[in-house]
């Protein structure tokens, strides 16, 4: 019988505070500090979905309906976010008389393909762009393609340092949604989920190991911050960082029990759809 894992739920009802706390924007140092330590969110919560798509010596037939089950999942709360926060918009056009709702062919484009929706709401790039990372890797595991997974996971990683933090450090200016969307952002760390998942009886680290590696690369995602001067959504060091996280959580499965658990477990979607717009 599968074990539940109350620790990885800590772990998100951890993530979805500080969700929160990263788009109220706190002002000075202290908001600048909270946006560097909190850029694991994001990420842990792509590697959550990859983590649980494994589905060792399972066959074409069952992947595809776990998929598309999961499509379904995801798609049906994504529809219900888009109705609430548009009806939300029209509700402050009627009483507040605000015109500025707008729709362009470019921004159906870049909500299109980059998961840039913000005709809508734009931190709800994250249902669309999980959407697509569920898509990518069914296609992939569907058409036998699975030694294409890890690579692409890889490549994509290194895209992302290239177009985020290497052209910021050229002086070459690139819009966010070029790099934080569905391929270049939300797929790798599926698939560092999904790995851990296939390698995590191989992975030995002890937890006071990953709980050093994780102090240490939080506070050097505020160095980061400081030295390079912008946020970028995700730092390098937010990758060793959000692994040490997500191992500790894996490895103590029946730990944390309580109601930060209980909030990931139960509002932390909620939380996401209702409280960051």
């Amino acid at each position: 019988m599968k074990e539940y894992n109350y620790c990885l739920d800590f772990i998100k009802g951890i993530a979805c505070v500080f969700v929160v706390f990263m788009h109220v924007e706190f002002p000075g140092h202290f908001g600048i500090a909270v946006q560097a330590i909190s850029r694991f969110c994001v990420p842990f919560f792509f590697m959550v979905s990859g983590y649980f798509c494994f589905k060792p010596n399972a066959n074409k037939e069952d992947t595809g309906k776990s998929i598309r089950k999961k499509l379904s999942h995801v798609g049906r709360i994504t529809f219900f976010a888009c109705v609430f926060y548009i009806a939300f918009v029209l509700v402050q056009q009627i009483l507040l008389h605000n015109q500025n709702f707008t729709l362009s062919l470019l921004d159906l484009v870049k909500w299109a393909v980059f998961n840039d929706p913000e005709i809508v709401a734009g931190q709800y790039w994250f249902l669309f762009a999980l959407l697509y990372a569920y898509a990518i890797y069914g296609i992939l595991e569907l058409l036998n393609l699975r030694r294409l997974e890890y690579p692409l996971a890889i490549v994509m990683f290194f895209i992302y340092v290239i177009l985020a933090q290497g052209m910021h450090l050229a002086g070459v200016y690139v819009p966010n949604f070029v790099y934080r969307n569905w391929l270049v952002e939300a797929f790798p760390f599926f698939m560092l989920g999904h790995w851990i998942r296939e390698n995590q009886d191989r992975i030995t680290f002890s937890n006071n190991t990953l709980l050093l590696i994780g102090g240490v690369f939080t506070l050097l995602c505020l160095a980061e911050r400081l030295f390079l001067g912008r946020d970028f959504g995700v730092n390098i060091c937010t990758i060793p960082q959000v692994f040490a996280l997500f191992v500790y959580g894996v490895k103590n499965p029946a730990s944390h029990k309580g109601v930060i658990q209980r909030l990931g477990r139960d509002c932390s979607m909620l939380v996401y759809i209702y409280c960051i717009p």
